[in-house]
């Protein structure tokens, strides 16, 4: 017997997930925001530019002091934050996200934002969105292939609230986090994602992260030098990740002594560079505007390559996807002032190339092609944009893949492999309730003989003998009271006599199954790793993890059935 799910259920959950992990983002945008809009002196949350070099720095080393006071603290298994981590506890741990890694994401990330360090807003929304999600599903029970979802929810609703782009949150929960589209985690996702926009449409306004003019390629002629730009930001894409890996090596030093030497190095290039503080959408939106000094933009640049790839390899609270679109808008800025010496007589609109290299950038270091199509489309909310987009979308991803071989800067930080097995994601994203079965019945090792036929009248298919963990066919049973009531009949004993009656289920002659216990929140996957673990043919399902009550039993031999006969399954497992 199978247990239905709900997807009424499962969206109704979304929605509150939604507005949950919305409402909690938004208290992390204000709690930083608002301070900053308080303190520096042209009233922006991003104007660290107008505070006088002595106090950027002592702004910069104050709050890398207060963050390695904090995180000293902390075991190293709880300083692990960001979307590597939410990655890593969605693949491996079926979306069970550490309350105290998502209290040491909140904090940190607001004291790294408003001390200043070049670092995103987006990737600690994305781990306190999901962490958020996974909190209100573990507190409510849900099993973990809904655990998942929810988590990709909070996900969804976290990219939506910070960039106002609802579609381009779907999609990168969809393509980052759960690394497969399917209708069934389809519609809770954009209910999610749709919760978010409202949320922060709602508190900030309607405007999108970025100002974004009416942009669009003059002509064909531009094609060759799109496919250029999409080149170099796949290329320098390749360099920041390389760069991060090859930072990592020095992870497992103390933090004070990573931590410190990239604030003390931020606090120094921004007595020099002050636009490199902070999030930097100040900036992006000069130049999406044609406010552009090439100098400064080709400077800054590599810059912020420099201190987001230092952050991301040291575990630096602060995200990687902020940093990723200023780096991109800074290429195609650079790329566009270049065109005057390639392309004199032919004017190029440089907010158009900022935006492209925007998108190639995102799209190359997070590997999410479209996820970063649909943020151009919502942002920018001008279809011209798709055609070379996708030009540069895709030869920048296909730069980095093909070229350079590597991941996305993601895998790089958690050292995690992408599973692309579709046996997994099937096994992974069915509940054991959709399989168990029902036909049994429990019962203790010795029972007498009317016990034993009234439970065959119940017609089961096994007998669950609880004290000694196995199963039993209920055809070993009848058969051997058909055996006992025919020598009875023979009068070769007295059936009446209870040295007789009584059976004892564990010397019955038959085939016995051990067992071992899994809930009834786990996946199939999580049952079949199990079994292998303990090499085992059958599982017991408890309705909950304190394996108090069992509701049904389930075999190998039931999950291989049921992705062996899915609609053009893959071969089975080895």
């Amino acid at each position: 017997m199978k247990v239905k799910e709900s997807q009424i259920s499962l969206a109704l959950l979304a929605t509150f997930v939604g507005l949950f992990s919305a409402g909690i983002i938004t208290l992390f945008r204000l709690a930083y925001e608002l301070p900053l809009e308080h303190w520096l002196p042209n009233g922006s949350h991003e104007g660290f530019e107008s505070l006088s070099s002595h106090a950027r720095v002592i702004l910069l080393l104050s709050s890398t002091a207060l963050l390695i006071l904090i995180f000293s603290r902390l075991k190293p298994h709880q300083r692990k934050i960001g979307v590597g981590h939410v990655l890593q506890r969605i693949e491996q741990h079926q979306g069970y996200l550490p309350k105290t890694n998502l209290i040491a994401q909140f904090v940190g990330a607001i004291i790294a934002l408003i001390g200043g360090h070049s670092v995103g807003r987006e990737g600690p929304a994305v781990h306190i969105g999901a962490g958020t999600a996974s909190q209100f599903g573990q507190l409510l029970k849900t099993p973990h292939h809904r655990l998942r979802i929810l988590a990709a929810c909070g996900v969804a609703s976290a990219i939506s609230a910070s960039f106002n782009t609802p579609m381009a949150g779907v999609i990168f929960a969809m393509e980052v986090v759960l690394l497969e589209y399917s209708i069934k985690g389809f519609i809770p996702i954009i209910l999610a994602s749709v919760i978010g926009a409202i949320v922060t449409r709602a508190v900030f306004g309607n405007e999108a992260a970025f100002i974004v003019p009416s942009l669009e390629m003059g002509s064909l002629l531009e094609i060759p030098y799109i496919l250029l730009l999409a080149l170099v930001c796949g290329g320098l894409g390749s360099l920041f990740i390389a760069s991060v890996k090859f930072a990592q090596r020095w992870n497992a030093r103390p933090i004070w002594q990573t931590w410190g030497l990239l604030g003390i190095c931020t606090a120094i290039i921004s007595i020099y560079l002050p636009e490199v503080m902070g999030v930097g959408y100040d900036s992006v939106n000069a130049w999406l505007q044609g406010e552009v000094v090439f100098g400064l933009a080709l400077a800054l640049l590599f810059a912020k390559m420099l201190l987001s790839g230092w952050a991301a390899a040291m575990g630096f609270p602060g995200g990687l996807i902020g940093p990723s679109l200023f780096m991109g808008a800074a290429i195609g800025v650079v790329m566009g002032q270049l065109s005057s010496y390639f392309m004199p007589d032919y004017p190029i609109n440089i907010g158009f190339y900022a935006m492209l290299g925007m998108g190639a950038m995102m799209a190359s270091v997070l590997r999410a092609p479209l996820a970063a199509l649909m943020a151009l489309l919502e942002l920018t909310a001008n279809p011209n944009i798709i055609l070379p987009g996708m030009m540069a979308i895709v030869i920048a991803s296909l730069t980095v893949s093909e070229i350079f071989h590597l991941p996305s800067i993601f895998r790089i930080q958690t050292n995690l492999a992408v599973n692309h097995n579709p046996v997994h994601q099937l096994l992974r994203n069915t509940w054991v309730g959709q399989l168990m079965s029902q036909d049994f019945i429990s019962t203790s090792r010795l029972i007498n003989l009317d016990s034993a036929q009234l439970m065959l009248s119940q017609q089961p298919v096994w007998l669950f003998i609880e004290s000694e963990q196995q199963l039993l066919l209920s055809t070993d049973l009848a058969r051997f009271i058909e055996n006992h009531i025919a020598a009875a009949n023979e009068d070769k004993f007295d059936a009446a006599d209870p040295d007789h009656a009584e059976i004892d289920c564990l010397l019955l002659p038959g085939d016995r199954k051990m067992v071992k216990s899994i809930s009834l929140m786990a996946n199939l996957q999580n049952a079949l790793d199990q079994m292998q673990q303990h090499h085992i043919e059958w599982l017991v399902v408890h309705r909950d993890e304190q394996f108090n009550q069992v509701v049904g039993i389930i075999s190998r031999e039931m999950i291989e059935q049921h992705y062996r006969y899915q609609p053009q399954a893959p071969a089975p497992l080895n």
